[in-house]
């Protein structure tokens, strides 16, 4: 039969899988391969379906099973198409087992798919390894190794920062705010620090609205680093840094940062028993978000609030 045909009957397919027709569309799979034969890309693509509906229907012992006659008759393959879908497989079968909690088995996986394809890196599949090494890292964190944790992310960091895709700088960035945030846990304070200023500063002119809220999550997170070293000037400075550069900004993602960045501010003032400026700081969080309708600013205005009312008792007698 006709590649013409195959196409048509993966057309079918296609509809019926995004119509939610899985049975149907498992049906169209062996068809696909009756039609296929021997001609390896298609046997591919129609292997790579029939993977994908099984998961769809729950059925993911079959559905491993299917990714690995995959990796089976194609791991030799020199096909650029072909090796892309491989990688899928690879990947795929690694997700199944986090949906199972089979963590080693996952690891497995993903150590299998990096060993293959990480020295030959094309643009096509910058996405997969980048999502492979950040879920290797959280798999990792599930059998509680920490260490290891921080080195898959500062491999990944090593291949990838210097991409022209957009989406895998939007994972190294993930990647950076994750080892800060694990720091920060092991009150490796000056350690965070350094890790959340180099994703400052390689990520502060971005125009991806995601990396640019991790941007402004570091700076806050990073001052609170500085506030646990007791270095309160330090914190106070990029607090106000945050304020003053995104203050304007439009997204609500980035206002919560900086009505963060004042809470934690007054928290601060109010610990050096400056008491002026805490005022001063709790006017502006009433006069900024007061009409502000998400949950978090709303409480951070209450707050405010509530100081500001207290210190008006005390400051009555």
């Amino acid at each position: 039969m006709s590649q013409l045909e195959f196409k048509k009957l993966y057309n079918e397919f296609t509809i019926r899988f995004q119509n939610k027709e899985y049975k149907e569309a498992l049906e169209l799979t062996y068809d696909l391969l009756d039609i296929a034969q021997d001609i390896e890309l298609e046997v591919a693509y129609t292997l790579m379906a029939k993977a994908r509906v099984l998961t769809a229907l729950n059925r993911l012992k079959e559905a491993t099973d299917t990714y690995d006659e995959v990796i089976e008759k194609f791991d030799n393959t020199t096909d650029v198409l072909i090796l892309n879908l491989l990688a899928y497989a690879y990947y795929n079968k690694a997700l199944i087992y986090a949906k199972e909690k089979e963590y080693k088995k996952e690891l497995a996986t993903y150590d299998k798919l990096l060993e293959k394809f990480i020295e030959d890196t094309s643009l096509e599949l910058e996405i997969v390894l980048v999502k492979t090494y950040l879920n290797k890292a959280i798999c990792l964190k599930e059998l509680k190794d920490t260490n290891e944790v921080i080195l898959v992310y500062k491999e990944m960091i090593g291949n990838f920062e210097h991409s022209t895709n957009e989406e895998v700088l939007s994972d190294v960035a993930i990647a950076l705010f994750n080892i800060g945030l694990l720091y920060s846990k092991e009150e490796k304070n000056k350690d965070a620090i350094k890790v959340y200023n180099e994703l400052i500063n390689k990520f502060k002119t971005t125009k991806n609205k995601n990396t640019l809220e991790l941007v402004v999550k570091a700076m806050v997170n990073k001052a609170a680093r500085y506030k646990e070293l007791l270095k309160y000037k330090e914190a106070l400075k990029v607090y106000d840094e945050v304020i003053k550069k995104y203050e304007k900004n439009k997204e609500e993602k980035i206002l919560i940062q900086v009505a963060l960045s004042l809470h934690n501010k007054a928290i601060l003032l109010g610990e050096m028993a400056n008491e002026e400026q805490l005022q001063e700081v709790c006017d502006e969080i009433i006069e900024k978000f007061s009409n502000s309708k998400d949950e978090i600013i709303s409480n951070i205005v209450l707050t405010a609030q509530v100081i500001k009312d207290k210190e008006k008792f005390n400051n009555s007698f």
